[in-house]
């Protein structure tokens, strides 16, 4: 191997470890902007829930407001299930009915509020499980809902595009394992606005250029983001633009639809240098902009074509 080639596969590793930390840090991004909300179950739903080894009720010993909460509680028992499996997972589960209640196609986001005490002096560290059907088991998607707390309400959103199915969903559940927890356990759940939402308007999630670091001849670069707040079959406008300052060194405009979008960057007539970038996104009727920062590198191939 000589020089160049290593040089080369060098730089390749070191730009793959910028771009896997970029692609990270934007999806780790919570969105603030305006949304719309439609309660997806409210606290009158007890008689609708299905539980298993726990019970459910309407309650209103915590709630976030006015309105009361759902009640979910636990006695953990490692005894009194089947006699070969005697730990197992109380759980709640509620399915969705109506063909109006399935379909989340048009929403972004999946909201609840989750209020936890218990007579542990601390939760473990998976306190609790979700589990959608979209629409069944096979398609389901499952999260350990790691972030609740004793004796805090903890707000828990998903990101629908991660469901298989979103125009189908048939079932909701939350769930323990027994074996986190100790024999006679205490475990009270309160549930609250559990909701879809939805951006009010044009907006760009998850913005991230797929090049962290880029050679200065380059011709493009590739863009990916995900446009919400515009209805499923209408479109919009995004530009898109590589900024050193204020100056534009070049820009492209694409009309993009609802869901996850590539963009290229038209750069053939910028003539960079070497130095930090910025590569910005808006869509129009939108308040908020994408960015994200990218490293121009002199290029090997322009250092050897300008050598004696």
């Amino acid at each position: 191997m000589n020089r160049r080639q290593g040089f080369l596969l060098s730089l390749a590793a070191y730009l793959l470890s910028l771009l896997i930390a970029a692609l990270w840090a934007n999806a780790a991004e919570a969105p603030q902007d305006e949304m719309q909300e439609r309660i997806l179950i409210g606290p009158d739903s007890a008689k609708r829930w299905a539980p298993a080894e726990s019970t459910i009720e309407t309650s209103n010993t915590r709630s976030r407001g006015k309105q009361p909460a759902l009640h979910w509680h636990i006695t953990v028992d490692h005894f009194a299930g089947e006699p070969n499996y005697p730990i197992v997972w109380p759980r709640i589960g509620y399915m969705f009915r109506e063909a109006s209640e399935r379909d989340w196609t048009d929403w972004d986001y999946l909201q609840m509020w989750v209020y936890t005490e218990t007579n542990r002096s601390a939760l473990p560290r998976e306190p609790a499980g979700l589990s959608i059907q979209s629409p069944d088991k096979e398609g389901a998607y499952n999260r350990a809902l790691t972030e609740l707390k004793k004796g805090q309400w903890m707000q828990i959103r998903i990101p629908l595009k991660l469901l298989g199915r979103r125009q189908d969903v048939r079932l909701i559940q939350l769930h323990i394992s027994e074996s986190n927890y100790r024999h006679q356990d205490q475990l009270d759940f309160y549930l609250d606005e559990i909701a879809l939402l939805r951006y009010a308007r044009p907006t760009l999630i998850d913005f991230a250029a797929e090049t962290a670091v880029m050679f200065a001849d380059a011709r493009q670069i590739p863009v990916r983001f995900e446009l919400a707040g515009v209805k499923t079959g209408d479109s919009a406008e995004v530009t898109c633009e590589l900024r050193e300052g204020r100056r534009v060194m070049a820009t492209t405009a694409v009309k993009a639809m609802r869901g996850p979008q590539r963009l290229a960057l038209d750069l053939t007539k910028a003539k960079l240098r070497a130095g930090d970038y910025e590569v910005v996104g808006r869509v129009a009727g939108g308040s908020a902009t994408g960015s994200v920062r990218v490293r121009v590198v002199e290029s090997p191939w322009q250092t050897a074509e300008a050598r004696p």
